[in-house]
């Protein structure tokens, strides 16, 4: 017969399902003594030493410096050439998912109209300004700069950017 506590929750142990479980509300579950001790929250587990985890962990995270090298700066993209006019550029995805070719520096915003500004985001990610203050700098799109734009440009309403 299985008895319950005043909340009408049953007193077995919801790790190994033997009797005298206790009520934890950290664990949020009914623990017996034994699986209590051994953490029995994880059932069908052996309990680990914490120095054998660190240990481990230690070891493959040297393995895997030693692997790879270091992860590049993603404000630092690949420079790419233009296809159209040569010169060198960086392409950046934009907030919506899309990508961009931003020129290389920074320029004062008062130099670029406004909706053709950006800026690069500690991901990597180029994100449009729209009006800013006009002590800022930004980042400009090739597209906007590109001397061959006035030779081969896309068809009015085609949906092509650039």
């Amino acid at each position: 017969m299985v008895s319950y506590d005043e909340r009408g929750a049953c007193d077995v142990c919801d790790a190994c399902g033997g009797p005298r479980g206790r009520w934890r509300a950290v664990l949020g579950m009914t623990l017996c003594g034994p699986c209590e001790r051994t953490g029995g929250s994880r059932p069908g587990r052996d309990p680990v030493l914490l120095a054998e985890v660190l240990a481990t962990t230690a070891v493959e995270l040297t393995l895997a410096a030693r692997r790879s090298a270091s992860v590049p700066d993603p404000r630092t993209a690949p420079t790419t050439a233009c296809k159209r006019c040569g010169a060198r550029a960086t392409w950046h995805r934009t907030v919506r998912g899309r990508w961009i070719l931003i020129e290389p520096g920074d320029r004062p915003l008062g130099a670029v109209p406004a909706g053709k500004r950006w800026r690069i985001a500690g991901d990597g990610t180029a994100v449009n300004l729209g009006s800013s203050s006009p002590s800022d700098t930004c980042r400009i799109s090739h597209f906007d700069l590109c001397p061959a734009r006035a030779r081969c440009s896309p068809p009015a309403g085609s949906g092509a950017y650039g």
